[in-house]
């Protein structure tokens, strides 16, 4: 985003910001994740020390649902033509970014929202989201609004009143608001927020059925660890029937282990039914039957993501702007993606075809590019997987450019994401050393200036 001088909101100075008014899905397919996150214009002022939103025009646009919608704040006291002037400037860039062929009649009838809340329930209601799944969304907000003005002791009472709605909807809602104020560095909202989300999970009922998730999800990866490698058949037997009471660590275990679990393997579980007690034979049945279904479930859910992976290859391959089809499908970019472009690849240099297997190596190029972290991210994630506080150290004085208040501040919101996320406590006490080492090289480096 260009930066643009504004007035600050509270005390009137000049101030330099990201000011975002367009939303155009053609050119950001993440557009409208940001604009209902809330996470965009937020600005500081260096005068008044005032933090917040900034009120803009917004237009907004998604070209797949022929959706062309505007939003101007009464407050900012314009006068229609001025309105329509501003409006019309920002409808013009997304309409200069189409090619010809897809400007069509909508862009020439944009629908003015009257508030930011019809922009958003119109948003929704596209997406097939009512104005009754809203006002459940909106009851579970003001619990949370509720929650964080409260104090420990009346946080409790408030859940015990309200856990009909502390449901699934309500966490899904919670950690979104906790992951966008880590996103914007305010670490005092995410600890108030991280608060009440391990609060919720321990006074409400639906909360214990996400611990005992966790603690089913935690069993599985501990058995899996100790499983090691290289594990033997048997030791992979004797895991399922350790968890046998289970069905989360019996379906984790399942979805994890399921190459090794072929005929060997189920004919060595058969050989445990035989000689089993009699009192045993019947639970170890029971076993055998559900991880057959379970190891189908798991193949037809396999056939299901590798068609769609495999449809979002064709499509990238086939797309005339690469770098922008990638960014469409973005969350399907995982290991059965890039294992499907390397096997396309790979048949196509065996057929000499020199056109598809330039395109395949040419989308690998982009990805690796456009997935590459930034050199912050990157000397972060370093920092983390330093041994020692020696090489903290060196790994600071070699990347010096980078190590600014951001990267102090991304540092500190990572320690309340592991934290809200339930992380080891070896890992967030990891996280919090390589801070503090990193705090204190900026500021001897800040004084030394």
């Amino acid at each position: 985003m260009p930066k643009t001088q504004i007035p600050c909101p509270q005390c009137g100075q000049p101030i330099v910001a990201d000011i975002r008014q367009v939303f155009d899905l053609a050119q950001d397919p993440k557009a409208k994740q940001i604009l209902l996150s809330g996470a965009y214009n937020i600005v500081q002022c260096p005068y008044c020390g005032y933090q917040g939103a900034v009120e803009t025009p917004i237009v907004y646009h998604d070209p797949e649902k022929e959706l062309l919608l505007t939003y101007f704040p009464p407050a900012l006291n314009k006068s229609r033509d001025e309105q329509e002037r501003i409006l019309g400037r920002l409808i013009s860039q997304i309409t200069q970014n189409l090619p010809p062929e897809k400007r069509k009649g909508y862009l020439l009838q944009p629908q003015a929202m009257l508030t930011f809340q019809s922009l958003i329930e119109r948003i929704l209601e596209a997406d097939g989201i009512t104005k009754e799944m809203l006002q459940e969304q909106e009851k579970r907000i003001r619990l949370i609004e509720r929650l964080l003005s409260a104090s420990d002791e009346a946080r409790r009472e408030i859940l015990e009143q309200e856990k009909e709605i502390a449901d699934a909807q309500f966490f899904s809602i919670l950690t979104q608001l906790l992951d966008a104020a880590l996103l914007g560095n305010d670490q005092r909202t995410a600890e108030q927020l991280a608060a009440i989300y391990n609060l919720a999970v321990e006074n409400t009922p639906y909360g214990q059925e996400i611990k005992k998730q966790e603690k089913s999800l935690k069993a599985a990866e501990e058995a899996i660890r100790k499983l090691g490698e290289r594990p033997t058949l048997d030791e992979v037997v004797d895991t399922f029937i350790a968890a046998a009471d289970d069905e989360l660590q019996l379906t984790a275990l399942t979805s994890v282990l399921r190459p090794v679990m072929n005929y060997e393997f189920f004919s060595r579980l058969t050989e445990r039914i035989d000689k089993a007690p009699e009192g045993e034979k019947t639970k170890l049945e029971k076993l055998r039957d559900h991880l057959l279904k379970l190891v189908q479930e798991v193949d037809k859910a396999m056939q299901n993501e590798i068609k769609v992976h495999r449809e979002a290859v064709e499509r990238v391959l086939s797309a005339e702007n690469v770098e922008q089809a990638i960014q469409e499908v973005a969350p399907l970019i995982d290991p059965i993606f890039l294992e499907i472009l390397e096997n396309e690849l790979k048949e196509a240099r065996q057929k000499g075809d020199l056109q598809r297997s330039a395109r395949i190596s040419q989308v690998l190029e982009t990805i690796e590019k456009l997935t590459a972290p930034p050199p912050e991210i990157a000397l972060i994630q370093s920092l983390l997987e330093a041994p020692n506080a020696e090489a903290r150290e060196k790994l600071l004085k070699e990347n010096r450019k980078l190590v600014n208040e951001a990267l102090v501040q991304q540092m500190a919101a990572l320690i309340g994401q592991l934290q809200s996320q339930g992380a080891p406590a070896e890992t967030i006490q990891k996280a919090h050393e390589a801070y503090q080492q990193a705090l204190k090289f900026y500021m001897a480096h800040q004084v030394h200036l």
